[in-house]
């Protein structure tokens, strides 16, 4: 409700739009709907952050296609991917599958895996002390990155640099410092509220943003944040790279602090190995029915599933 109207945009077509592939080659051909795109971006625009369900034809096809047209309009993206509950219908699994294997095909553009069912059971705090569930958290998150003007930035050189893609999110949001009494126990808890099932141990980059009233830029500087982040860390992961974003700092007499860790290069593998056989049967009839080549489906899984 707080967009203008003329900054929404609609695909305006009567094409099938339930699988990926009916969507993605209307949008990629499209040159209307990526000018009108183009121009609602603000002027000297570098930065853009996606959000996504990919489980329906729409956004799975949106977010490959985004990716390719920002590279070349030379605007840096980070993308969060909610991937479908696990109580969902395989055909909403192919799709994500399918855009997720596209996407890891490109070039590094970070995205940022949330699994629905955590997502739905999340439950956590704002700054207020209030309760935030669900899809609120998702909003609570992107208020924060909005908040720091080089995120996108720092995230997509992190990730050219190590050649990672995928990350996910580990985050302790309105933790009070006197409760809590440590960063430390704080980050204890994050580990009770991941947004996906991942194996923590395999990551190899950290990126972390903090938000703090500004009492605690001495006490809590960006160095004794990073030293006691990579103490934190060095017996659950062998990171190569932990890069502590400049702390947002807010004026206010409340000791809540804000932090959203982005974990990313762990093993994916197994994960995208179990949904790949969820929709086996769908793929065969897609392949069958000509709306998809076997090789177009090779190439996705080899994005995917290591050899």
């Amino acid at each position: 409700s707080s967009l203008d109207s003329y900054n929404i945009l609609g695909l305006d077509t009567n094409i099938d739009t339930h699988f990926w592939f009916h969507v993605l080659p209307y949008i990629t051909e499209n040159d209307a709907f990526m000018a009108r795109l183009k121009n609602r971006l603000v002027d000297k625009q570098c930065d853009a952050i996606m959000v996504s369900s990919i489980w329906d034809g729409v956004g799975s096809a949106l977010l490959p296609a985004l990716i390719s047209n920002f590279k070349v309009w030379n605007v840096n993206f980070v993308a969060l991917a909610v991937l479908p509950s696990k109580v969902q219908s395989s055909d909403v699994h192919f799709n994500a599958f399918s855009s997720m294997g596209i996407c890891a095909s490109k070039d590094f553009t970070p995205v940022v895996l949330v699994d629905r069912d955590h997502l739905e059971s999340y439950v956590g705090v704002n700054r207020k002390g209030s309760v935030i569930r669900g899809n609120i958290v998702i909003n609570y998150i992107l208020e924060l990155l909005l908040a720091k003007e080089t995120f996108v930035q720092e995230l997509s050189e992190l990730s050219r640099s190590f050649d990672v893609k995928m990350y996910t999110v580990l985050s302790a949001t309105g933790a009070s410092l006197k409760i809590y009494g440590s960063l430390e126990n704080m980050l204890n808890t994050a580990l009770f509220r991941p947004l996906l099932t991942f194996d923590l141990s395999s990551a190899s980059l950290l990126y972390v943003l903090l938000r703090m009233p500004l009492q605690f830029k001495d006490k809590l500087s960006r160095g004794k944040v990073e030293l006691a982040i990579a103490n934190w860390f060095k017996e659950r992961a062998s990171l190569k790279s932990i890069y502590i974003s400049e702390p947002i700092y807010v004026e206010e007499v409340s000791d809540r602090i804000d932090v959203v860790m982005f974990v990313g290069g762990f093993v994916v593998t197994k994960m995208f190995t179990s949904i790949e056989k969820k929709v086996s049967a769908i793929k065969s009839q897609v392949i069958k029915k000509g709306l998809m080549k076997e090789d177009e489906w090779e190439a996705i899984v080899k994005s995917l599933v290591a050899d």
